[in-house]
């Protein structure tokens, strides 16, 4: 979202920075801004159900009260940059198993006004016409490869909505540091789809179901002085592009119900890995409209014809080891993106018989009763212009 003076009131808890008078003031003044976040603790059972089942904060970028009230009243934060300076709404909470006594998750809730939502990171524009009025063929694949040619494609200039999630080991902002990065188009998207639905889906795209069925992923990053590194494991997506061009590799597939459904995600802006096809020659209709029976012509169109005559850059795929460490979602609505993230407060890989193991080396743990140092930043549909906040503390209040 390129930077605007002006945003809508009717942005749900968060001002656009703008300058207020207090009583007998002629300069505006802003309001008191906490100095610190404090995490509560709080219980992941249903102490007053008969089954006293587990459970967790639903990560699906909805900010439920019955999930986040719990916090107490939320801490609005000042982001700034040159994406504009607005409040920023910030709960967290840490929680335990009030059955076993053990400690189990931090969690971040984030919200901020955004005019519209941008989930397209760079696609992959063609210039390719391979139809007529009447959105028929007018190529000959065999003979001719326009569709391919490396001339016929280059990056978009569209950005994605992006968030940045500093965390430092003390209140002095001391390594080893922990970074997530949060994107709607590149991260957002990878979220297991349901076995039982899905039958023909293996662990590669069923990875997590069970425990958080509607969160995403973030890429996760650690850095011990020397500058930032990615953890190890398999990242949310890779590239959509290989051989030094910009010619997508793959496109959304169209065949059975469940590769038409693209396992459960929006084709419009993700290809899912496990059951995307290879872009060939032969591809004269753009993958990405067919299903729109309002758009009669279906064919690719270049730049000039329809707006959407692209491809995704990255391909989504579900990510493992120490990449999965950290489940999130973001969820945009009226003006407002509503970004829920959550990781475990000492990531613990299971062994080859499921049982935890020492922490992981590229993880701080966090415990209760210490302060730590976060920050966040906000690009919103853009690649260099962003807005971000003071660090600030934080505390995980014990307990009792």
């Amino acid at each position: 979202m390129p930077h605007r003076k002006i945003v809508r009131a009717g942005l749900l808890l968060l001002l656009v920075i703008t300058g207020s008078l207090s009583c007998g003031s002629q300069k505006p003044t802003e309001p008191a801004l906490p100095s610190s976040l404090i995490a509560p603790a709080l219980s992941e059972n249903f102490e007053t159900s008969p089954q006293r089942e587990s459970r967790e904060l639903l990560i699906d970028g909805r900010a439920t009260d019955v999930e986040w009230n719990g916090t107490g009243e939320p801490a609005f934060v000042i982001a700034r940059g040159g994406g504009g300076n607005y409040f920023v709404l910030v709960r967290s909470l840490w929680s335990f198993d009030a059955r076993t006594g053990q400690p189990r998750g931090i969690y971040f809730l984030l919200q901020w006004p955004d005019a519209e939502e941008s989930r397209l990171e760079e696609p992959l524009v063609t210039s390719v016409d391979t139809g007529n009025s009447l959105g028929l063929s007018s190529i000959d694949c065999n003979a001719d490869n326009r569709v391919v040619a490396p001339e016929s494609w280059r990056p978009g200039t569209s950005h994605e909505d992006k968030v940045y999630v500093e965390l430092y080991s003390d209140t002095l902002g001391s390594y080893p540091a922990d970074k997530w990065t949060w994107g709607a188009g590149t991260t957002d998207p990878a979220v297991p789809v349901n076995p039982t639905e899905f039958t023909g889906a293996d662990l590669d795209e069923t990875r997590g179901a069970a425990a958080h069925p509607l969160g995403g992923a973030v890429e996760d990053f650690y850095n011990t002085g020397a500058g930032w590194n990615l953890d190890v494991g398999l990242l949310p997506n890779v590239p959509n592009t290989g051989n030094g061009t910009y010619v997508p590799l793959r496109k959304p597939d169209k065949a059975t119900r469940d590769v038409r459904l693209n396992r459960s995600k929006p084709t419009a802006y993700v290809i899912w890995k496990a059951v995307a096809s290879n872009l060939t020659p032969c591809d004269t209709l753009n993958p990405l409209r067919v299903d729109d029976a309002s758009i009669r012509d279906k064919t690719w169109n270049g730049e000039g014809g329809f707006e959407n005559d692209y491809l995704p850059s990255v391909q989504i795929q579900l990510p493992d080891s120490s990449q999965s460490d950290v489940v999130a979602r973001g969820g945009w609505l009226d003006g407002k993106w509503s970004l829920e993230l959550r990781r475990e407060l000492v990531p613990r890989p299971p062994d080859v018989l499921g049982q935890p193991q020492q922490p992981r080396p590229d993880d701080i743990p966090l415990e209760e009763g210490h302060h730590y140092l976060v920050r966040f930043t906000i690009y919103n549909a853009s690649s260099s212009q962003y807005s971000q906040t003071e660090f600030l503390p934080l505390y995980l209040r014990p307990r009792n």
